[in-house]
């Protein structure tokens, strides 16, 4: 892995690496500190090992499934390039991103859920079987969507976005039904489990039935903002990565093993994937890998409670970013038609990182500097977490 993309890969791996060995209790094993003592989980092995395990299984995947891709198709390998968005940055169009094969998430999002299933195969965790259960099920979503482009050769003719966000709203609320119908164990049932926890020490939200909604809602609105995310090389999976393993450091520390060895394994596959999508890109995710990454981040809401959302939402914080350009982009340009007439940009295009591009910013300046800060926000979010723990 030489270039810039190859010192990105390493440097993105490594930091995640040592941070799965650091939130480990003597840095091998599962389970939490309480009351100034160890208590052990019965989960094998520990966070790094199958941080690494995931990350080695996830990269050897890609690569030999790009080399049987090139090789079994040859020249016809051309129908799985990405379709490129005709609003889309100029320089998109042609040259390399216009002939790079999409639809990675085929790829490394099952394994992931492979190695989160193996790591839980003693405990056999429900909550890990449904969080798969809904990733994988987004992940055909996905497929779906970037089938229907991949026919059309046209990024602007996937599915309808009616029938898009009816699929993933049906998914989240099947999930969030059956936890708060005593799923996982009766986890949901739990008093204080649906207590959203503020900034405010001592405030919290108790919002009883509600915290499902906003729990279904956060599963579509994460899948949908890694999408948007999901815009230049490495950016989508490195972000995810991070806030996966942030989130996941909070769900150990909370007792809650099972979730955050499912947060890092699908961490650990999104590096894995790294691999081929380090600029330049060999592979795109594609909408199959973008929205089972964040459903996966998502529904570990849904599960971990509402002491989780939160924590969550700053880990996400380039995501709400990304998604707030798109939002700002829109309200502005519409303010603007009713007010003047004709409809003005605020930015050169949405999201943020085309705007950038469009700015004279290089693709692996703003993809290190997204993820920098995407590493801060999921660094704070343990420490956001630990703000609201005395209010639960």
């Amino acid at each position: 892995m030489a270039g810039p993309g190859g010192a990105f890969v390493r440097a993105v791996v490594t930091f995640l690496a040592l941070w799965c060995w650091k939130i480990a209790p003597a840095g091998c094993t599962w389970g939490a500190i309480v009351d100034g003592r160890l208590v052990r989980s019965p989960l094998i092995g520990s966070p790094f090992q199958w941080f690494a395990a995931s990350f080695v299984v996830s990269s050897l995947c890609c690569v030999f499934a790009l080399v049987a891709v090139r090789r079994r198709l040859g020249d016809g390998a051309k129908a799985l390039h990405q379709p490129r968005r005709t609003d889309g940055p100029p320089h998109h169009k042609h040259g390399a991103k216009a002939s790079t094969p999409t639809m990675g998430g085929a790829v490394f999002v099952p394994a992931g859920l492979v190695c989160a299933l193996l790591a839980n195969k003693i405990v056999g965790d429900e909550s890990v079987l449904a969080l798969c259960a809904a990733t994988a099920l987004m992940c055909g979503v996905g497929a779906m969507d970037d089938l229907r482009k991949l026919r059309t050769a046209s990024a602007d003719v996937g599915l309808p976005p009616a029938a898009k966000l009816a699929c993933q709203s049906v998914v989240a609320s099947v999930l969030c039904a059956w936890l708060a119908s005593g799923g996982a164990g009766g986890i949901g049932l739990v008093p204080g489990f649906t207590t959203v926890t503020t900034l405010w020490v001592g405030q919290t939200l108790r919002l009883g039935r509600w915290f499902w909604a906003l729990a279904a809602f956060t599963v579509v609105a994460e899948s949908n903002a890694v999408n948007v995310t999901d815009g230049l090389d490495g950016l989508a999976a490195a972000t995810v990565a991070f806030a996966l393993v942030g989130t996941g450091m909070i769900l150990l520390a909370r007792g809650r093993p099972e979730l955050a060895s499912f947060a890092i394994c699908v961490a650990g596959s999104a590096c894995g994937f790294l691999v081929v999508n380090r600029h330049p890109a060999s592979v795109f995710m594609g909408d199959t890998g973008s929205l089972a990454l964040g459903t996966a981040l998502g529904g570990l809401v849904a599960c971990g409670g509402g002491g989780m959302v939160l924590p969550v939402f700053v880990a996400s914080g380039v995501f709400v970013v990304e998604v707030l350009s798109v939002v700002a982009q829109r309200l502005y340009f519409e303010w603007t038609r009713r007010r003047r007439g004709t409809g003005e940009k605020l930015l050169k295009m949405s999201p943020l990182h085309h705007h950038l591009e469009l700015s004279g910013w290089g693709e692996m300046k703003i993809v290190v500097w997204m993820v920098a800060f995407g590493a801060a926000c999921a660094v704070a979010a343990p420490r956001v977490a630990l703000m609201g723990v005395g209010a639960l």
